[in-house]
């Protein structure tokens, strides 16, 4: 029998692939850029490319959709199996409330009774949404990461909105004459309106013992924690990973 989850695998893949996209972009924004003036002495600046950070834009929705997009397939496969019709209430639930009971701020918990009540309505067997509910409740999951990760899916498209936000704010190079790394803080607002920070003039330097302090964090419309993408990526990855494997274990029990 034809794996049913054929679909959930490629849009799974294909968020994968513009993870890598992602990562290839942001290693980027950031470069020392080195001059040679007139007089033969050297000028270093730490500069930001704000065009490669706007391209990273439109894929970190595509990341989040792709993902999404993955969990409901895994819903509508479930639902074509067990012969319920087609409709647009068909999709994997999602709905978070904050956690009273974990004093971490931004904790979430799941908050799906109602929705899964729906699904039920509709025709999706107990064992799918009991699928569900083990998806959120897997160990170390971190929900309100997901939950950003959720928002830009839906809001991440908006021309307002530059989901991807960063800053540099500080160095550790080595001045000439010194033998071990120097830190060296730059004003917090700085890139806020320039491009570039200069932080040195004079002797050559050897730039690759450079290390650029940087944040980068994802930022949701309506969500005040703002996430470093990566991790947010690896986190939605790996719960949509798991809600694949739990569909396929149970697809092969069913099938037997």
């Amino acid at each position: 029998m034809a794996d049913p989850f054929t679909d959930a695998q490629a849009w799974y893949d294909r968020a994968q692939r513009h993870i890598g996209e992602y990562r290839y972009l942001i290693d980027r924004v950031w470069r020392v850029r080195s001059k040679t003036r007139d007089d033969g002495s050297f000028q270093y600046s730490l500069c930001i490319d704000r065009a490669l950070l706007s391209q990273a834009k439109p894929i970190s929705g595509e990341v989040a959709n792709a993902l999404f997009q993955s969990l409901d397939n895994i819903i509508g496969a479930a639902a074509r199996a067990a012969g319920v019709d087609r409709s647009i209430k068909i999709s994997w639930p999602w709905k978070v409330e904050p956690d009273a009971d974990v004093k971490q701020k931004h904790a979430v918990r799941p908050r799906l009774v109602d929705k899964l009540k729906k699904l039920q309505k509709e025709g999706l067997p107990d064992p799918w949404l009991e699928l569900i509910e083990a998806t959120f409740a897997a160990p170390a999951t971190p929900l309100a990461h997901i939950d950003v990760m959720k928002e830009v899916s839906n809001s991440g498209k908006h021309w307002e909105l530059l989901p991807t936000i960063t800053n540099a704010v500080g160095m550790m190079w080595m001045p000439p004459g010194e033998s071990s790394l120097v830190p060296l803080d730059i004003p917090a607002d700085h890139f806020s309106e320039n491009d570039e920070f200069l932080f040195h003039e004079g002797a050559e330097i050897d730039t690759s013992a450079i290390t650029i302090l940087i944040d980068f964090e994802l930022v949701a419309a309506t969500r005040e924690l703002r996430v470093e993408p990566i991790f947010a990526f690896d986190a939605t990855s790996r719960f949509v990973a798991t809600a694949l494997e739990k569909a396929k274990l149970l697809w092969n029990e069913t099938a037997d």
